[in-house]
């Protein structure tokens, strides 16, 4: 089967790879030559127990998401340095001791699925990271953490080597039963199409006569230049930092509806900042040496939509935080589909208004 792709994203060019994979003659459509949206924004946490707040079929998909990476770096030739992959977990701060209770709390039923919920005392956080701001202790949870920035080249590599071909620069400006139109003028002949280009896919479902209700969600984000080595990442509410290889410090993330603005709020930055010396003083009063902002797409289900939305026309989208997270196990997921192999409960039907 032809397949057209459109998105060469960390999760369209997954679906890609593993497409190619199964024998299928993909082709990666993106309006962008060099692509640079949700992926290489992304700070990289692989934090699926961080934020869940109880047991869900979208909890069972992250946690599933978190255990195909290391075979999905290995299949791509990465050493965890190449990757700047770390999996050593990672704390939650607590502000004081009934914000502590609390959060213990509503893990709790964290506890019931086997997940390790670790309370730490002051002086066991002081230990098991040195560098954290002195405070009433955390919670340690598992996780890990990758630098998208290191694997959406290797992913593109592999997916040229195993026979995916690209066409790259021109927006797509009409998808037909067995074609596509580009801004180009070209026109692509294809059997199948797979819709997964993150915060602009509603606008391409639109042109199918399909309904994928969802707005893009923007992140800003910031590196400080540290230096300064973490184990694992710190979280506190929807903000972290995270440390690279070379000592340089991520901090993310805002969360603001503004449409497809991608500008940076300089007091956005100062916050994260501000916040990054709190949580670690050794980072007090430095500048950003980089700010970036993202759009994550959101859906209006709240959950992904990866599945047939009819004969020939498929989706893989509205990954919200979870975009590099869950990308290895979407690429399965929709081979399986596309394939017709029996995929049990984990895949999510897209949520569609009238198609």
């Amino acid at each position: 089967m032809h397949i057209s792709v459109i998105g060469a994203g960390l999760i369209g060019l997954s679906c890609a790879w593993r497409l190619a994979r199964d024998g299928h003659r993909v082709r990666v459509f993106d309006s962008s030559a060099e692509p640079r949206e949700a992926s290489w924004a992304a700070a990289g946490m692989l934090a699926p127990h961080h934020e869940a707040d109880h047991d869900s079929p979208l909890w069972r998909l992250c946690a599933a998401g978190l255990e195909r990476w290391p075979g999905f770096l290995q299949e791509l030739g990465m050493s965890p340095r190449d990757a700047d992959w770390r999996d050593g977990g990672g704390w939650i701060r607590a502000t004081d001791l009934a914000d502590l209770d609390r959060l213990e709390a509503s893990l709790r039923w964290l506890r019931a699925t086997g997940t390790d919920v670790l309370r730490l005392s002051a002086g066991a956080y002081a230990r098991a990271c040195s560098v954290a701001a002195p405070g009433v202790g955390a919670l340690w949870l598992p996780g890990a953490q990758v630098d998208p920035r290191l694997v959406l080249p290797r992913l593109r590599a592999a997916c040229l080597a195993d026979g995916v071909t690209e066409h790259l620069g021109a927006p797509v400006t009409a998808i037909a039963d067995a074609s596509l139109s580009l801004a180009d003028g070209s026109t692509h002949a294809t059997d199948a199409v797979l819709l997964a280009s993150g915060a602009w896919t509603p606008a391409l479902a639109a042109l199918t006569g399909t309904q994928l209700p969802g707005a893009p969600v923007k992140g800003q984000m910031i590196r400080l230049p540290g230096p300064c080595h973490l184990r694992g990442f710190i979280r506190q509410d929807h903000r972290y930092l995270m440390s690279r290889h070379d000592g340089s410090i991520v901090v993310g993330a805002t969360m603001v509806e503004a449409g497809f603005d991608r500008a940076l709020d300089p007091s956005a930055s100062r916050a994260l900042a501000a916040w990054a010396g709190e949580a670690v003083p050794a980072l007090a009063g430095q500048t950003p040496s980089e700010a970036w902002t993202g759009l994550r797409p959101r859906l209006a289900s709240g959950l992904p939509a990866i599945g047939r939305v009819r004969q020939g026309l498929w989706v893989a989208t509205g990954h919200f935080r979870n975009g590099v997270l869950l990308a290895p196990i979407t690429g399965e997921l929709v081979a399986d589909l596309i394939g017709g192999r029996q995929t049990a409960a984990l895949s999510f039907d897209p949520v569609i208004a009238g198609s």
